[in-house]
Parts: C-alpha cells; structure tokens; sequence
C-alpha cells in the first residue's frame, strides 16, 4: 500500500482539506477522504503538505508525431496550404526512428503537463517511399508508438487509424484494405492483451479517408468487445459538401445510414453538426472529443458545446496535433472551451451552467476539469479519470503555492483553488508529481521514468537528419 497525503484533493467532485488517498499493489484506490478517516497503512507515504491532488489529465485526441512539424509552417495560407507543404513533404521523408522520436517528445510533454491517460489517433502505418529492407513492419511500426507511450509511463489508449481511400502519394503511408486493417487491429491488440495500463480501439479516419465498408467493419469490431469508435467528423465546412456529394445527408445522418451512431461512438471536432445532428448524437449517449486550440487555429468554427451538452452528448478535450496545436496542455483547452463559447453567445459562464445543469449540480470550475478527466476517460472507455475507490491511481499533484494559482483563501472551500486551476494556471510550473496506476511518471517536476536527455538528442538527430536532406 502507498498512501499520498496532501493539503487538498479533488475527491470523486469534492474538495477535501487535508486529504488521503490509499493506493494498493494493483495500482488501485482503496481508499480516498480525509487524512483521519483513511487508516494508515504500510510504510510509503507520499506526503505533500501544499498539495492538491487532482484526477490526471486524459486527453482524448491527439496525433503525437505531427510535433516534429513544430515550427516547419506555423502560419500557412490555409489548411490546404499546410497539408500540402507541410505534412505530405514530411511525410516522405520520416522515418521509423522519426517515429518514434516524435511520440517519445509528445508524450514526455504530456506528462509534464498533467496528462496520464492518451487516446492515440494513429494512422502512419507504412514506411515511407524508398524504404530498405531495414524498414519495420506495419505492427511494429504501430507497437512502436504504444511503447514510447510506456516508456514515458502514461496510460496509453490506441486509437488506431483506418483509411482505405484517398489518391495522393503521400496518402500511402496510411493506406490499407479493409481486410488488412481489421487483421492487423487485431494483431495489435493481441499483443498487448496483458499490459493494464494499454487498451486497442478503432478509429475509421474520416468520411473522406475510410469508406463504408470499412467503417461498418470497424464499427463492429468494436461493439464485439466493448470498444469505442473515434472518427474525425464535421471537422471543416467542406466536410458538409462532400458528405453530402457522396451520400446525399450530412455528415452524422451519413453514420446513422451504416448503423453505427451508438453509445460507444465519439466523434472528434464536430465543428458543424446541424441541430438535428445534435440531437441525434445526444439521444444515441454517444461522445465528442473536442479540440478548441486546434479548431481556433485552424479557423474552423466553434461546436456548440452547450446544445451538445443538454442534448445529453459526452464531451472531452483533446489536444489534436502540432498541425494547429503546438502545446499539450489540457487545462487549457477547459478554459478555451469556455471562452470560445463566451465569444459565440458574447455572454459569460456558458459551459459551466450547461455542464451542472445536465447533472443537477450547483454551478462549479469542476464542471470543466470533467471535461478534461472523467469525460475522457469515458469517451476512451475507460475507469480512470476520477479520484473514487476501485479506480486506477492515475492521479497528479500540484503545489498550491505556484505563483499562478494565487490568491486562494486558505481557510475557504478550495472552490477559488478549483477555479484558479481551470482560467489561471501555468501546469508546467505547479505540477509536482504524476502517478499511473499508483506508479509516479513525474517526480519533483521531472520525467521520472525517462531520461529527457535521450528524448533531446533523439529529437536533435531528426533536425540533423533533415538538414542534411535538404542541403
């Protein structure tokens, strides 16, 4: 048993002073209140007298290996304009150590950024053009980002990325039929069967990247095993025409037309869902995995979180990747979320009054860290996400003295502290600690289970790599 005390904790939605929470071998909660109602037991004691303990951050999108494109095109003309001369040249040039050099520096930010649990959206199967015989195969090219995942200590949930269309070259990299996608899903997650802390779902690229027959086979290789089903949808006002040019209804009537809007489907983005489309994912309890820096620097538009709220849709954040989104910061986009929802109805408080309204509850910050925590774990389908017994200990401690979550009264209800953590807080500079599966990734501010310095030369050699290329 490992027993983490601190000054706060946010407990199952509550904030408890003087808080304890009791973590067993398996990595399980056993116990979480306040310091004298938790017995003691065993000899580790993780103690931190000016900490608060939070569920750790999931974030339930992301495109780890878009980072090495960080600073190549940050101010293209357009989305086409970045796929074109960012992305797709990228593409052709980055190989397996890339890869993995990538994830290694997107998960490491990760981690020291709060997160503890990722929903991996994945989809560069194939070695580029002109790859030797050195080259690794598709699953171990894919088994290559789980384990980078592992290395740095997260939580790791494959989304792995099925596409089957398309007619660039570039576009070959992701490419496989049907078949070969639903067998080598299955592979992958054979492979990683016993590892807890790693889950394998599916995740039809788009529309526009995975054809029908692909997403209803996807579809229901998961509902045989209880996965969820991601699929970017809705993403850009385009996406409505080609819908409607290849199915003749909108992008969510064109799911419903395969069956496949059920509980277990989150859709990513979901910028330009009509009112119907809305209604209709809330009524099947379905998700969203929402991603407002990405979709603010993309230009794409603003969901209508509050309808999606009411309409009874689960909502979480997600990070996206370095094509619009350059920091890893889960926080963040909570408050983002928020704000972008102020500047579509020029009112304030939008998404905490929709959020404690479908619950019942008094009005709270919380409401936005559920956003970040419970609703993600839920749209990866998953039990983390929350401080509450029989769960993982996948938690994160922050120092309440950092300069960014001052003022706080400290004889008050901890709620200005909530509130300070969701519109106020720098994560980098109050996170202290991390733990998955009661195991610490972070300690003292610092990766704890990997070197930073192999992940900075590793990432160095693929600025050499490049230049080299070029010249």
């Amino acid at each position: 048993m490992t027993r983490i005390e601190s000054k706060w904790a946010w407990i199952d939605g509550r904030m408890i002073r003087d808080a304890a929470i009791m973590v067993d071998d398996l990595g399980t909660i056993r116990a979480a209140d306040h310091t004298s109602l938790v017995p003691i037991q065993g000899d580790d004691i993780d103690r931190f007298e000016s900490g608060l303990v939070l569920p750790g951050g999931v974030n339930s999108h992301s495109h780890a290996w878009q980072i090495l494109l960080r600073g190549r095109l940050d101010s293209p003309a357009g989305f086409r304009d970045w796929v074109d001369h960012g992305l797709y040249p990228f593409l052709e040039t980055m190989d397996d150590e890339a890869l993995e050099a990538g994830a290694l520096l997107a998960f490491a930010e990760m981690a020291l950024s709060g997160v503890t649990t990722v929903g991996e959206f994945h989809y560069v199967h194939n070695p580029p053009p002109g790859a030797g015989p050195g080259a690794r195969s598709v699953e171990e090219r894919d088994a290559s980002v789980i384990r980078a995942a592992r290395r740095v200590g997260l939580r790791v949930v494959m989304l792995r990325g099925l596409y089957d269309l398309g007619d660039c070259a570039a576009q070959t990299r992701f490419q496989e039929t049907p078949v070969e996608a639903i067998e080598r899903l299955s592979a992958l997650d054979a492979l990683f069967e016993a590892d807890p802390c790693v889950s394998v779902a599916p995740a039809p690229h788009s529309l526009h990247g995975a054809s029908e027959t692909l997403i209803r086979a996807a579809a229901q290789w998961a509902v045989d095993r209880g996965r969820p089903l991601h699929i970017h949808l809705a993403e850009q006002r385009d996406d409505i025409d080609l819908s409607m040019a290849k199915y003749g209804v909108t992008p969510l009537a064109a799911l419903d037309s395969m069956g496949v809007v059920a509980p277990n489907l989150v859709c990513v983005h979901g910028i330009w869902l009509d009112p119907a489309e809305v209604s209709l994912l809330g009524k099947a309890g379905a998700g969203l995995a929402y991603n407002p820096t990405s979709n603010m620097a993309l230009g794409d538009g603003t969901a209508p979180l509050d309808e999606l709220v009411q309409a009874g849709v689960r909502v979480s954040l997600g990070t996206d990747g370095a094509c619009a989104n350059n920091q890893v910061d889960l926080f963040a986009e909570a408050r983002r979320a928020e704000h972008m929802q102020r500047l579509r109805h020029l009112r304030m408080g939008v998404l905490p009054r929709a959020l404690c309204e479908a619950v019942g509850e008094p009005t709270s910050s919380g409401s936005l860290l559920r956003l970040a925590t419970e609703n993600g774990a839920a749209n990866l389908g998953l039990k983390t996400g929350r401080i509450a017994i029989g769960c993982p200990a996948d938690l994160i401690v922050l120092d309440t003295d950092d300069l960014s979550l001052l003022p706080h009264d400290p004889d008050g209800d901890g709620e200005d502290l909530l509130s300070n953590v969701v519109y106020a807080m720098s994560v980098r500079s109050a996170l202290r600690a991390s733990y998955v599966a009661g195991n610490p990734i972070v300690q003292n501010g610092r990766l704890a289970q990997i070197d930073p310095a192999e992940i900075t030369a590793r990432v160095a050699a693929q600025g050499t790599r490049s230049r080299r290329s070029n010249g």
